[in-house]
């Protein structure tokens, strides 16, 4: 009996040792190492890494290598553990995460967080995103923003060329085709900016620094207007073009490419433009005005013509 009524009287004293010993683990410092495979380079990946763990008082590193990305992180077990939920509910908005393992490593008693120079190897095996289309945010800034005034590569983390300028893993601005492009000082005070939506955007360039359009637009637009085929060189390569409603421009180009009865993509202004002509439903619509923004293969409005 005494001995039954000694540990009801010290309950209370190993619940609060119980406590103290679960606080005791989340308070603990510790350091895991992590390697993450998908979609995780050109999507802003490294700087939502940075900004995740600086907000949860994390420190270590973020790097690209040539088969994904790697992290070490330290700090407390909660904070760590609010950090990998993140990663995995909050991703930005173009990057994909397929795998991801972790492992416990000794703690290395770090002051800060950086993103470090990407680690080449000759396995290359991590994944490019796609050229996304222009953004809402750019294309704001194309209107409003001197230094992108009508700059036709305006971009950021969240869209811009990607697949299209890249030469080799893993993805940094020296392997694509901007490296020769230097940034000019505004624009390096965006990339480096850990606030700002161009953090690490390897393709930043503005009015000032990046590739610009040789010859007056208008002198092409002419050539158009008069049924001939131009060739355009953008970030990623050549565009081909010619007046779509010019029946005489349509075959030439025909014949050029070899392509007698192939359809070719049209561009269009906006979506009111394309119904004009073509049939669009809802999953065609959202199709087009989704952040990839690929060609769809839409049905022909028919299209009567009267004489009066």
């Amino acid at each position: 009996m005494f001995f039954i009524a000694a540990f009801f009287l010290n309950s209370d004293f190993i619940t609060t040792i119980f406590l103290r010993v679960l606080l005791w683990i989340n308070e603990m410092v510790v350091r895991k190492k992590i390697f993450i495979k998908g979609v995780v380079q050109g999507v802003g990946f490294r700087p939502f890494v940075y900004k995740i763990a600086s907000k949860n008082s994390l420190v270590g590193f973020v790097r690209n290598d040539s088969n994904g990305v790697f992290i070490e992180i330290e700090g407390k077990s909660e904070d760590i553990e609010l950090f990998l939920k993140e990663i995995h509910t909050n991703l930005p908005p173009l990057a994909k995460i397929y795998t991801i393992d972790i492992e416990d490593i000794p703690v290395k008693n770090e002051e800060n967080f950086k993103i470090l120079n990407s680690n080449r190897s000759n396995k290359k095996t991590t994944l490019v995103s796609p050229d996304i289309a222009t953004c809402k945010d750019c294309l704001k800034d194309m209107k409003n923003v001197a230094k992108y005034r009508d700059y036709f590569a305006t971009n950021c983390t969240n869209c811009g060329p990607r697949y299209t300028i890249i030469k080799t893993l893993p993805y940094d601005r020296i392997n694509t085709s901007m490296s020769k492009f230097q940034m000019c000082g505004s624009c390096q005070k965006e990339y480096s900016d850990p606030k700002n939506r161009r953090y690490h955007a390897q393709p930043i360039s503005c009015n000032s620094c990046g590739p610009i359009l040789d010859g007056d637009i208008k002198i092409f637009a002419e050539y158009i207007k008069k049924g001939e085929i131009v060739a355009i060189k953008g970030i990623g390569g050549f565009h081909i073009i010619c007046d779509s409603t010019n029946d005489k421009a349509i075959r030439k180009l025909r014949k050029y490419k070899n392509r007698p009865t192939k359809p070719f993509a049209i561009m269009c202004k906006n979506i009111e433009q394309i119904k004009s002509f073509a049939k669009v439903d809802k999953k065609e619509e959202e199709t087009l005005l989704s952040k990839e923004a690929p060609i769809v293969i839409l049905k022909k409005k028919q299209i009567l013509f009267y004489q009066t």
